[in-house]
């Protein structure tokens, strides 16, 4: 492994979405090589990969470029999936996690962030962050995890988000 040259995840620590793709590596046992960025100073390099210039990015050794966090997990656990992270019903799972992308955090940043935002009222947020977060508490009503008796792609996609 010495003379190999790694994938490159550009990554900040405390980004829900960047936690969730190092996870998902983590797992894997895929070696990367980790870059943690400083928001307000992006690599150029990284810019140049993923102009968009939000992490996680990951820059495989043949130069494709995987800049959504859900695509790296897919990628990573498509390389090996030692705790079975994605077995179970995939279809549910991306659904859910598309409602905590789409749903959750939109209410959860408009709620937390208020004084990013213009006329909204913070209490309406909130209560509609809540109600997502009483569909997962109806799935852990039945299971250990939200979907089964073991941590999946779906467990930990979204538990970032709810820390």
């Amino acid at each position: 492994m010495k003379n190999e040259i790694l994938p490159i995840l550009y990554s900040f620590r405390r980004c829900p979405y960047a936690m969730r793709a190092r996870m998902a590596i983590l797992v894997s046992g895929v070696h990367v090589e980790l870059r943690e960025i400083v928001l307000s100073d992006k690599p150029v390099e990284m810019l140049q990969a993923s102009p968009k210039g939000t992490v996680p990015v990951l820059i495989l050794s043949d130069g494709t470029v995987i800049d959504e966090s859900l695509d790296i997990m897919l990628w990573a656990l498509g390389a090996n999936d030692p705790d079975g992270w994605m077995q179970g019903n995939l279809v549910e799972m991306l659904v859910m996690i598309e409602r905590c992308e789409d749903e959750f955090k939109g209410h959860l940043d408009q709620y937390k962030y208020v004084g990013r935002y213009d006329g909204i009222d913070p209490i309406h947020h909130r209560d509609a962050a809540c109600q997502f977060l009483s569909v997962l508490e109806g799935y852990l009503e039945k299971n250990t995890y939200l979907f089964g008796a073991s941590a999946c792609l779906g467990d930990m996609a979204i538990v970032t988000f709810v820390r």
